[in-house]
């Protein structure tokens, strides 16, 4: 799947990417190291996941709710920060079939605060899957969201995104950093819906 996914991405010449270099922590707001961004026109989707229809929807008492002003002047945006432990892939159907959203891309430093602090109190775990997956892209790493929204904010720990495969993100509730991940690891999660 990853080399049909990077294929599809090198036929259609146009996609996000993010430097690996990153040296300095980035200044709130801004994106972790430089970024190159194109003008997308459609964006490949990032993998074909077919939604299981074995999903259990989370009970309430397993989530916590929020909604949040994406941006002065944009529409606010609802979440729900699922306590449940669920791989990258699992963690999204339940987010499409129970929320009819994605795994949360994240746009402004403020929200990505907001998600943080929700996420640190009322997850046990120190990471939570977020809803972006990196793949090399010759010799940097090519940033997308799951939901197809632009790559236009990144919070990357020093050293990341991880250029040696295709893997998911996670943000960290300790400091709000990102992480990449294998996708197969059981986190609890983030929608936006």
């Amino acid at each position: 799947m990853p080399s049909r996914l990077l294929l599809a991405l090198a036929l259609l010449g146009s996609a996000g990417a993010c430097r690996l270099a990153a040296p300095e922590a980035p200044e709130p707001g801004s994106w972790a190291g430089t970024a190159e961004v194109a003008p997308v026109a459609e964006v490949t989707p990032v993998a074909e996941v077919t939604l299981e229809e074995d999903v259990e929807c989370p009970r309430d008492e397993e989530t916590a709710r929020l909604s949040l002003p994406e941006a002065p002047g944009a529409g606010t945006n609802r979440y729900v920060v699922v306590r449940r432990c669920r791989s990258f892939h699992r963690a999204e159907d339940v987010c499409r079939r129970c929320y009819r959203g994605h795994l949360a891309s994240i746009h402004s430093h403020s929200v990505n605060v907001r998600l943080r602090r929700v996420a640190r109190s009322r997850t046990n775990r120190g990471q939570v899957w977020i809803g972006a997956i990196t793949s090399p892209l010759c010799r940097s790493v090519f940033c997308q969201w799951i939901d197809r929204t632009l790559w236009n904010y990144a919070h990357w720990l020093r050293g990341y995104p991880t250029p040696a495969g295709t893997f998911c993100t996670s943000l960290c509730t300790a400091n709000g950093r990102w992480r990449s991940v294998h996708c197969g690891v059981r986190l609890p999660f983030v929608c936006k819906y």
